[in-house]
C-alpha cells in the first residue's frame, strides 16, 4: 500500500478540499477570466477532439455488431439522439430491434412504421386505448410482430420531468416521419456539400394524429409538431458530424473529416444547462 501522508504540501490539500466543497456551477469559476485565452481555446479544441473520439468508439462498436453497415449504424445513432438523454438507451435498443431493411420494406406506410416503433417501445396495448387510430396501430403492430418475430425492448420509455415536445411518443412519431420521407440518409450526407441542405432533410412533421396528441390518450388543441431547429442542430452536432468524422477517419479520407469539422463550426452551439452556465461565466 502506498501512503502519501506527509508527502503532499498542505497548500495543495487545502486547495483540493476547497474545490471539492464548492457549490458553484464549476468549482474554479472565479479563475476563469484569469486564464490566458490561448490556453482556453486549446482546451476547447482538445474537448472537441475527445468528444469526437468517444463518439467514434461508439460507432466502431456499432460497426462491429452489424458487419460494418454504415447506414444501419447511422440509424442506431440517430435513434439514440432522438431519445435525448432520458431515453437514449431505450431508443437505441428500439432501433437495433428493427433492422433497417425491414423499415425500408414498410417505409411507404407511415402507419406501419409508427406501429413498429411505438410497438417495440411497448407503448401499444389494446386494453388501454379507445382511439380508432391507436387501435389500428395496435393491430398493425400485432401482425408485424408475429410476421417478423419481433421482441419488444426490455427497457421502458420515460415521460417524467420532460417537456411535452420531447415526449418519447412525439420523438418516435418524428422518427417515423423521417423514415417515411427519406432513404439512404448517410449515403446522401456523404455526397452533400451543404450542411443546411442536410438540416432540411430532418425538417419533418408527424401525421395529423400527432397534431392533436402528445401521447396516445390525450386530445389537446391543434398544434403541428415538426422536428424543431434546436433538435435539427442537435442531430447535426451529435449524429451527422460524428458519423462523418468517423467515416473519414476509418477510411483515411481527410476531405470528409474536414467537411465534418466545417459543419461543426457552422452549427449553432447546443443550448442546455451546461452551455448556459459557461455562457454566463464568459460574460
Amino acid at each position: 500500500m502506498l501512503e502519501l501522508s506527509g508527502q503532499i504540501p498542505g497548500v495543495v490539500i487545502r486547495r483540493y478540499n476547497s474545490l471539492m466543497a464548492s457549490q458553484r456551477f464549476i468549482a474554479c469559476e472565479q479563475l476563469i477570466h484569469k486564464v490566458d485565452a490561448l490556453i482556453i481555446n486549446g482546451w476547447k479544441d482538445r474537448l472537441v477532439a475527445e468528444r469526437l473520439h468517444r463518439k467514434e468508439m461508439l460507432i466502431e462498436n456499432y460497426l462491429a455488431q452489424n458487419k460494418r453497415h454504415w447506414e444501419e449504424s447511422f440509424w442506431w445513432l440517430l435513434a439514440r439522439n432522438f431519445g435525448t438523454k432520458t431515453n437514449a438507451e431505450t431508443f437505441e435498443a428500439i432501433a437495433k430491434s428493427i433492422p433497417l431493411k425491414l423499415l425500408a420494406k414498410h417505409k411507404g406506410s407511415i402507419i406501419q412504421v409508427e406501429a413498429l416503433l411505438l410497438g417495440q417501445a411497448g407503448l401499444l396495448n389494446k386494453a388501454r386505448y379507445q382511439d380508432k387510430y391507436v387501435l389500428l396501430l395496435e393491430r398493425e403492430y400485432s401482425f408485424l410482430k408475429t410476421k417478423y418475430r419481433l421482441r419488444q425492448v426490455p427497457f421502458p420509455v420515460h415521460f417524467l420531468r420532460m417537456r411535452p415536445g420531447n415526449f418519447p411518443t412525439i420523438r418516435l412519431a418524428q422518427l417515423a416521419a423521417l423514415i417515411h420521407n427519406s432513404a439512404h440518409l448517410f449515403s446522401r450526407i456523404l455526397e452533400q456539400p451543404d450542411v443546411s441542405t442536410v438540416g432540411n432533410w430532418f425538417r419533418v412533421t408527424p401525421n395529423d394524429f400527432w397534431s392533436y396528441h402528445y401521447t396516445l390518450v390525450d386530445d389537446p388543441r391543434f398544434l403541428n409538431k415538426p422536428v424543431g431547429e434546436d433538435m435539427i442542430n442537435n442531430i447535426i452536432i451529435n449524429t451527422v458530424v460524428p458519423m462523418l468524422f468517423a467515416y473519414g477517419n476509418i477510411h483515411c479520407n481527410e476531405g470528409i473529416k474536414e467537411k465534418a469539422m466545417q459543419w461543426l463550426q457552422q452549427s449553432v452551439a447546443e443550448r442546455n444547462s451546461v452551455t448556459r452556465g459557461f455562457r454566463q461565466l464568459e460574460c
